[in-house]
């Protein structure tokens, strides 16, 4: 045999051995494949077993060996629901598996072999309500265990107009106070444990009003020691055109007003003899602008005059 019929001769016999691998393949690969495309009965594993139903709670009843009684039920604010074949029975007030093994129990007389399994697909049965300086306000479901500090994490922390140390908690007939201020430093007494139906009140901070040449004019947050000095300051501090001697406070109701002059400059030069002024809830604070005179006494540039407060001759004090 000469070399040339000599490699044909292995090469055929490569290519038979290569086949007949890749035959065995396939072969062993079949029943893999056919398992894997063949559906498998599998049965959710249920949840909350000892989750008490209560009313508004969305239930998956699933009876195994009849797709035909699978249903999704609202349980009614009487605590009662509806189940195919059955009619209506009480629910609320039972826990996951109680319901569970009297649905199983009745079901079991009527199609032979059936296993129920009972699902809470939704919770609404449990609000916790967050009320006024919270970052989203409103209801939330306590699908778990939480405390006043994880949930009000989870509504977006108290918001800063709110009076965090004047908060409370409302459980039935009891207010239980609540400082927010002192929980978030890390107080545990001010840390409860929430249950249904709670409500959590975080008071909107009575306000202060900025106006004027203040750098953010707005609303400053009420303090007992807020004074007109600290309410500037925190709405920025004066701009370049404020006239501070002249500062008014307006104070009472839209049918009687009270207007009270505040001279900062004073306050500043002399703070032992002018004491700042503590502010009320709902005052008015505002900065007037300079006011100019035309032409100084050489008839030069113009002059500023600080505020309005008359000095001795009649002229606007320097």
């Amino acid at each position: 045999m000469n070399r040339r019929n000599f490699l044909y001769t292995i090469c055929r016999v490569d290519h038979a051995v290569w086949l007949s691998s890749l035959l065995v393949v396939v072969m062993l690969a079949a029943p893999i494949a056919t398992a894997q495309t063949q559906p498998v009965q599998t049965r959710p594993v249920p949840l909350d077993k000892d989750y008490v139903i209560g009313p508004e709670d969305v239930l998956d009843i699933q009876v195994w060996g009849s797709k035909d009684l699978n249903q999704t039920v609202f349980v009614r604010p009487d605590g009662r629901l509806s189940v195919s074949v059955m009619g209506e029975i009480a629910a609320g007030g039972k826990t996951v598996q109680q319901l569970q093994d009297h649905l199983s129990a009745v079901y079991a007389k009527m199609v032979k072999g059936a296993v129920v399994t009972v699902i809470v697909k939704e919770i609404r049965s449990r609000p916790v309500y967050f009320i006024g300086g919270f970052g989203n306000p409103g209801a939330m479901q306590l699908t778990r265990d939480l405390t006043l500090l994880q949930a009000i994490s989870v509504v977006g922390g108290v918001v800063p107009s709110a009076d965090g140390e004047k908060g409370f908690l409302l459980r039935g007939s009891n207010k239980i106070p609540i400082d927010f201020t002192r929980l978030v430093k890390g107080d545990l007494s001010q840390n409860p444990k929430l249950q249904p139906g709670d409500s959590v009140v975080a008071p909107l901070a009575d306000v202060v009003y900025v106006s004027g040449e203040v750098r953010k004019p707005g609303a400053v947050k009420y303090t007992e020691d807020l004074t007109v000095w600290k309410a500037i300051a925190q709405a920025g501090g004066l701009t370049p055109l404020a006239a501070p001697g002249s500062t008014d406070i307006l104070r009472g109701t839209a049918e009687k007003k009270e207007q009270i002059r505040v001279d900062l400059d004073r306050i500043i030069r002399s703070p032992d003899e002018n004491s700042d002024v503590r502010l009320q809830p709902n005052d008015i604070l505002s900065v007037p602008r300079r006011s100019f005179t035309i032409g100084g006494p050489s008839g030069g540039a113009p002059t500023p005059a600080y505020g309005t407060t008359p000095a001795p001759g009649g002229q606007p004090r320097p």
